[in-house]
């Protein structure tokens, strides 16, 4: 633990870690998106994924009053730009051709998630204005300070403090009050309805079925088996995997209400999965 400042009523301390971090009072601030509930950042923290070993080494800001958290920033001292999902190596390159080092820098995101939400986690603009003001501080020792998929209240307050916005493009698929399957597709051009149906025709017609599994019905051999696919798919990519089958099982001990898992099976046996979170 590290303190940036203290006084009788407040202080912001910086932690490599949410052990130590009132669960209830730090979700009270992350509100419902499940990506930045203490389960969720505790899960990637305490089974390695990140961690100071892969190169996410927690400094998450705290802001307490009287005592309680009143304010956080889910922080990490990074020496590589893996599993952030924004891509700045132009900028380490920029960095190494004039000799300067890029690494470390200041990343505040949720981990290997381009999911975006709050990342200055307090209730009053004084709080979220503190908050940046310490990460400021704390990238003095640092080449640079990313906040990385924030939302909009968020991003507006970094702009006044001084930072350079990048905005990108994500496409989101909405329900749109479909009664069902068939009332989407038929809002759907002629062409696209077409071979979306040919395509579950032929899923059908391989003998392959979906199996949806929520919480507590997902069993250890079915986090097992997600995970072989997942890695899986990293290695078919030529690539590695970020996460690891601690932090899935964490995950779906942790936040049960949150997790869905998708089984395609064929003659009883599973071939493929997908993992949604709610």
């Amino acid at each position: 633990m590290r303190s940036l400042y203290r006084s009788d009523l407040e202080s912001v301390r910086i932690v490599d870690s949410l052990a130590g971090v009132d669960r209830a009072e730090w979700n009270a601030l992350a509100g419902e998106q499940p990506f930045l509930r203490h389960e969720f950042l505790s899960a990637l923290i305490e089974t390695g994924c990140a961690s100071a070993r892969s190169g996410w080494l927690p400094q998450f800001v705290l802001l307490k009053r009287s005592g309680h958290l009143v304010g956080a920033m889910p922080l990490f001292a990074k020496n590589h730009s893996y599993g952030e999902y924004v891509f700045d190596w132009a900028w380490a390159d920029a960095h190494e051709r004039h000799g300067i080092d890029y690494y470390p820098k200041l990343v505040c995101a949720v981990p290997f998630t381009p999911v975006r939400g709050a990342r200055l986690l307090a209730k009053s603009d004084a709080e979220r204005r503190t908050l940046i003001g310490a990460a400021l501080e704390l990238a003095r020792d640092a080449s640079s300070l990313h906040v990385l998929f924030a939302r909009e209240e968020d991003a507006n307050a970094l702009a006044e403090h001084g930072f350079l916005m990048r905005r990108t493009v994500q496409f989101h698929w909405t329900n749109a009050g479909y009664r069902d399957f068939d009332d989407f597709l038929a809002r759907l051009s002629h062409a696209r309805r077409k071979n979306i149906k040919q395509e579950r025709r032929r899923v059908a017609e391989a003998g392959v079925k979906l199996r949806w599994l929520e919480g507590s019905a997902i069993e250890r051999r079915h986090w097992e088996f997600f995970n072989r696919c997942y890695r899986g798919t990293y290695a078919a990519h030529r690539s590695t995997p970020y996460l690891n089958l601690d932090f899935f099982l964490r995950l779906g001990a942790s936040l049960p209400d949150h997790v869905v898992m998708v089984l395609a099976e064929r003659d009883g046996r599973p071939i493929a999965s997908s993992l949604l979170l709610v």
